[in-house]
């Protein structure tokens, strides 16, 4: 019996997301807990920078958001309607904020691998659509794969050749993992996974201030965490091996303690 397939690519999602193996929780709740210390690290800096305890670092630098106005292209509007149809109003905005947060990661970058906006905006709204799915195919045994097809289903209709749709489906399934490597999962998935984190963890540091508001004025944040909570606490329940499961304890506290500055005003 072979090693089951590396959980996010396109091999694991046409298994249909199996339940991770021992070594797999053992490798996500190790990478989950190396980025809680980094995140807390440097939220604590940039904590005590504010303060004047410490040297407060420079922001970074402001992006001009207009270039990365979302495609007007029929997959994209296809994904716009498809996860106004299926997901919450506070999901809805929080996939939208994703997408801009990735924007900016991959506005930061030292280097800029080539990107496939489309694919990335495609990916950003439909990446948590599955949550919303009353009753999930058994042979679907984690949300994010079910995200994935539908999201396939939109490129096909589209005329997106196949490598173009896994580079898209790999966005969306290795979304969960502390770690996405480009070289692995694409630059899509990668730069995906860096704005995720901005917006679950509220990393304000890493997003000019300007940004920020432009962002959270678009497309505001309250109510969301309580939101997400829920849907987690669904899926770990339908899916008792899939990485929600494993990562519950942790990303409940996390989520718990996440806000902006903005969100408190």
């Amino acid at each position: 019996m072979g090693s089951p397939p590396r959980v996010g690519t396109v091999d694991w999602e046409r298994a249909g997301g199996p339940p991770l193996s021992l070594p797999q929780r053992a490798g996500l709740l190790a990478g989950a807990g190396a980025m809680v210390v980094s995140h807390f690290a440097q939220r604590g800096r940039w904590w005590l920078g504010r303060r004047g305890a410490l040297r407060a670092p420079s922001p970074p630098a402001r992006v001009d958001l207009s270039r990365w106005s979302p495609p007007d292209t029929k997959a994209a509007r296809e994904a716009e309607a498809l996860l106004r149809e299926m997901a919450s109003p506070q999901m809805i905005g929080h996939s939208f904020r994703t997408y801009w947060f990735s924007c900016v990661a991959y506005e930061r970058a030292e280097k800029k691998p080539s990107l496939d906006r489309e694919a990335l905006y495609v990916a950003a709204l439909a990446h948590d659509v599955a949550l919303f799915d009353p009753s999930p195919p058994p042979g679907e045994r984690c949300f994010t794969v079910g995200c994935a097809r539908r999201a396939r289903q939109i490129a096909t209709r589209a005329g997106w050749d196949g490598r173009r749709q896994d580079r898209m489906a790999m966005a969306i399934t290795s979304n969960l993992n502390p770690s996405v490597p480009a070289a692995v999962y694409g630059a899509e998935a990668h730069f995906l996974s860096l704005g995720g984190r901005v917006e679950v963890l509220a990393e304000e540091w890493k997003v000019h201030p300007e940004n920020l508001a432009e962002i959270l004025s678009r497309h505001p944040r309250g109510g969301w965490a309580k939101d997400a909570l829920a849907h987690v606490e669904q899926e770990r329940k339908r899916h008792p091996g899939c990485r929600f499961a494993c990562l519950y304890p942790v990303f409940d506290w996390m989520l718990a303690r996440s806000h902006f500055t903005l969100d408190a005003r």
